[in-house]
């Protein structure tokens, strides 16, 4: 049975991170009751168009927004709908977003109940001054408190955010100590973002407005590299640019997006791929559960790619990846791709290894300037 990879956008947020552009709302009754309705019916319409015939549910990941803002009946239902859309694999990965300010150990409980294996925790800093900086509802030992509470648990994967590249005062050592309290915990997933100033949100409006709020010069460089070394000394894999993970703890759901595998996402705001084309939910909780309300298409773009753009995004996803690219790869078969890639080596960013192209972890730090060389863009 093909493997299916599905992603619920959860929407519900307390409140909205000044730095974050994802689709959110504040939780309600009604919102609640219409996004859980809503989810019904498009489920139900995919199902319709024999989309979900003679799949397994392979991988199911809960994002948002907040999923654990949801209340208990609301979990329960989205359970009920989210198994139902294929039959589950017996090694089904199924991943839940949590916010530290909203678990303890009743929904830790509730969760591996209902038969959720891994936890991604948001704690994104564990310093009280990057904290505010980052506008988070929670303190350091509650981020703590948050991921023991979930290896207490039972979870057999936890993974943990950390936010870096933050302009605030004593950055370089409170970033050292973020990774090191981070390493210290039972972890066996690390995702580390760089901080970027996303149209639209508070931190766009304060830096058009003149303030700085990202590293200066190299300073991103210097952080990324530091977390990299302090990963691998504990002994986690680098196996995405952004990705670590202790052997055999890789998100196997985040890989069926790198390798380009088909997901299918539902929620408003959430996307899609089959393969041949990417589309989008309106990002509108009440513009997408009202269209399926009405038996309309929610989608608010459908993008066909042609070959051509296909073979840049298996180059693009593949470089971001320990695993590389073939070095046969079409689209650096030709001349001027080959002398770009062996510039890129001798300067480190690139290797040749085993028939296939990698980037380093330096090369990581540039990979869209060594895209952009090697597709002649």
């Amino acid at each position: 049975m093909p493997g299916l990879h599905v992603y619920v956008h959860v929407p519900f947020c307390r409140y909205r991170c000044p730095y974050c552009a994802f689709y959110n709302v504040r939780p309600t009754e009604d919102r609640e009751s219409a996004f859980l309705d809503g989810a019904a019916r498009e489920i139900e319409a995919w199902r319709a168009r024999g989309a979900f015939d003679a799949a397994q549910l392979e991988t199911l990941y809960w994002g948002g927004g907040t999923p654990s803002r949801l209340s208990p009946s609301g979990t329960r239902r989205l359970v009920e709908l989210s198994l139902g859309v294929a039959p589950a694999a017996d090694d089904l990965e199924w991943t839940v977003e949590v916010n530290p300010a909203d678990v303890d150990g009743d929904r830790y409980t509730a969760y591996r109940g209902l038969g959720v294996t891994r936890l991604s925790v948001g704690v994104q800093s564990f310093d009280a001054g990057r904290l505010r900086f980052l506008g988070r509802d929670h303190g350091g030992e509650r981020a703590r408190e948050a991921v023991l509470g979930a290896a207490a648990a039972g979870f057999p994967e936890i993974s943990l955010d950390l936010i870096f590249n933050l302009a605030v005062e004593g950055s370089e050592a409170a970033w050292r100590e973020d990774l090191e309290a981070a390493l210290d915990l039972p972890i066996t997933h690390l995702s580390l973002y760089g901080l970027t100033i996303e149209p639209g949100t508070p931190f766009r409006r304060r830096t058009d407005a003149g303030e700085r709020l990202t590293q200066a010069d190299d300073g991103y460089g210097v952080e990324y590299l530091r977390a990299c070394r302090a990963a691998r000394r504990r002994g986690f894999e680098h196996y995405e640019v952004s990705s670590f993970a202790r052997p055999g703890h890789r998100s196997r759901h985040n890989q069926s997006y790198w390798t380009g595998e088909p997901y299918l996402g539902l929620g408003p705001a959430a996307h899609s791929f089959d393969g041949r084309r990417r589309w989008a939910n309106v990002a509108s909780l009440e513009g997408w559960s009202r269209t399926l309300a009405e038996g309309g298409d929610p989608r608010e773009f459908v993008e066909a790619l042609a070959p051509a753009e296909r073979e840049l995004e298996a180059l693009y996803l593949g470089l971001r990846t320990a695993r590389g690219v073939e070095a046969d790869h079409p689209l650096l078969m030709r001349p001027e791709a080959r002398q770009v890639v062996e510039g890129l080596v001798r300067r480190g960013r690139l290797r040749l290894e085993g028939g296939r192209v990698r980037c380093t972890e330096r090369g990581f730090l540039v990979l869209d300037a060594i895209l952009a060389s090697l597709s002649g863009r």
